[in-house]
């Protein structure tokens, strides 16, 4: 038994590893759920994320593993930002090519490296925008953005919404 014991965990080991490098087994949006404990702890501020507070994760590739980063709904706001490629890449969400010089949404560069096409950055960020609605104007690089391309993202940037229509929580599309 205890040899046999010994040789299991590497073969799950070695499957689990092979497994999540296939594309599509990381989690490619945003998403938000209550803190199950109180021992997770954010990237960005590094304070702990406690018990049944709402937080926003992606899962990110750290240590030779696919982990989820978690931040505070807040922290993970402030780390949105609109630029430009500074070399070939790939949407995290579509898988698409994005060439150098395309516009993109940076999801906590620092602490996550994703990147999402601009017209895919509505879909990545769903599940955020319905707990912690933003207006795209309000995000870091919005300027850099033409005409055109602001019209990829989340109604909010185009058209003010009446005040009847709006509800804490709730992203109308």
């Amino acid at each position: 038994f205890y040899l046999s014991s010994l040789a299991h965990p590497r073969q799950e080991l070695a499957s689990f590893a092979a497994h999540a490098r296939k594309p599509g087994t990381m989690v490619k949006r945003v998403h938000v759920e209550k803190a199950r404990s109180a021992q997770s702890i954010c990237k960005k501020c590094r304070k702990k994320i406690n018990l049944d507070q709402l937080r926003a994760g992606c899962d990110v590739w750290m240590a030779g593993r696919t982990v989820t980063a978690w931040l505070h709904m807040n922290c993970m706001a402030s780390c949105f930002k609109f630029d430009r490629c500074k070399a070939a890449g790939k949407c995290k969400l579509s898988g698409e090519t994005m060439s150098k010089g395309d516009a993109r949404l940076e999801l906590a560069k620092e602490y996550t490296g994703i990147f999402f096409k601009l017209d895919h950055s509505a879909s990545a960020l769903s599940a955020f925008l319905k707990e912690h609605p933003m207006d795209p104007k309000s995000i870091k690089g919005f300027d850099v953005l033409s005409t055109e391309e602001k019209k990829l993202l989340w109604p909010s940037a185009l058209k003010k919404r009446p005040a009847a229509s709006w509800k804490p929580g709730v992203l109308k599309r």
